[in-house]
């Protein structure tokens, strides 16, 4: 275990994509859901209602969620949907029921259609690098978002920057195009919604968040499932690490507080990488810091950052994208792939006087 020194406090910008002062559903017009259900008629007649839905590598509730739910919806508008993630699904969504959807090695031969979901960049999937050609001309693209970032790299593009998740478009997507929802499609889009507005809390909440949250409880989406697998299900080793974590935990002089975890600290205690989640949010929950950053070493031999704020006047997005990464004004990630973590010591001297 070690702490990492990062040199940065980027206060938030004035120069941000201008959201939107529409509602979500107002900014699904019915050209789009028009062009999407000619979509949809083209896939069932000339690719045997084949389509893959990808979302972003390292996963969050959003991701899962938003995917699961337009699995569902697809299924359920005739077509065969697969899902698929460079990373497995972490442990704390499975109750998500992916058993029998989930792939993390596609054939992208079979699938001349592609869903990207809460992807707020086209390569955050990390599937580009063996296969460019989901990318590519060779593909048709359909692009659902909440990010800023996203450049509207789809052929079809469904990108509401004022949304609080990628859940949420979804719901309202399907709610407009009179999807049948049942208790398993709406707890998947209430996942997406709740962990991306940290339970409701987080500022990126609206009155849409909530009107959808409610909806989707109403059609049998399940608050306590949710909350009892994310938030509430820790076992011995997990604690144990996170134990691990929190003696290593350094605050800078900036306000910054840093922590690195090694793969075999981990290891060590017979827990995964996934058993970290949610010890940066832990981390984040101490008043006296400006912003939070947990590096930490994956099985594959990459370094992944989580990084969260709760101040106003910091950004943490702007810090990930620096290292290629993303995500959102107060939660944000990035991956540094092929690398390890170093402990570097630093000493200073302070005079009595």
């Amino acid at each position: 275990m070690t702490s990492v020194k990062i040199n940065a406090k980027i206060k938030s910008s004035i120069n941000q994509k201008i959201m939107s002062h529409q509602s979500v559903t107002q900014q699904i017009t019915p050209k789009y859901i028009d062009s999407l259900q000619e979509k949809i008629s083209d896939i069932k007649e000339q690719h045997d209602g084949k389509i893959l839905i990808l979302t972003h590598a390292n996963p969050d509730g959003d991701a899962i969620g938003s995917a699961y739910g337009l699995y569902l919806g697809f299924k359920s508008l005739g077509l065969t949907p697969t899902v698929s993630c460079i990373d497995e699904v972490p442990t704390a969504f499975k109750f998500v029921d992916t058993k029998d959807t989930f792939t993390q090695t596609p054939n992208f031969n079979d699938f001349k259609n592609i869903v990207f979901v809460d992807c707020g960049d086209k390569k955050l999937t990390r599937f580009d690098k063996n296969h460019p050609e989901i990318l590519s001309d060779q593909k048709f693209k359909i692009n659902i978002d909440h990010h800023p970032s996203n450049d509207n790299f789809g052929d079809l593009n469904l990108v509401i920057t004022n949304a609080s998740s990628a859940a949420e478009i979804v719901y309202y997507l399907w709610k407009k195009m009179g999807v049948e929802m049942n208790s398993a499609l709406a707890t998947s889009l209430l996942l997406g919604i709740y962990t991306d507005t940290g339970g409701f809390v987080h500022q990126n909440t609206t009155p849409d968040s909530y009107t959808a949250a409610a909806e989707l409880v109403e059609l049998g989406g399940s608050v306590s499932k949710i909350s009892q697998n994310v938030f509430r299900s820790n076992d011995l080793k997990q604690l144990k690490l996170w134990g691990k974590v929190l003696e290593e935990l350094h605050v800078t002089d900036e306000g910054a507080a840093i922590v690195g975890v090694h793969k075999d600290d981990y290891l060590s205690l017979g827990a995964t990488r996934q058993d970290l989640g949610g010890v940066i949010d832990l981390i984040n929950s101490m008043p006296e810091v400006q912003y939070s950053v947990m590096l930490s070493e994956d099985e594959k031999g990459n370094v992944k950052a989580s990084l969260r704020t709760r101040k106003d006047d910091v950004n943490v997005k702007a810090i990930a994208e620096k290292f290629g990464g993303g995500g959102h004004v107060k939660a944000a990630g990035f991956t540094v792939p092929q690398g390890h973590l170093k402990k570097e010591v630093k000493w200073k001297i302070v005079t009595d006087a």
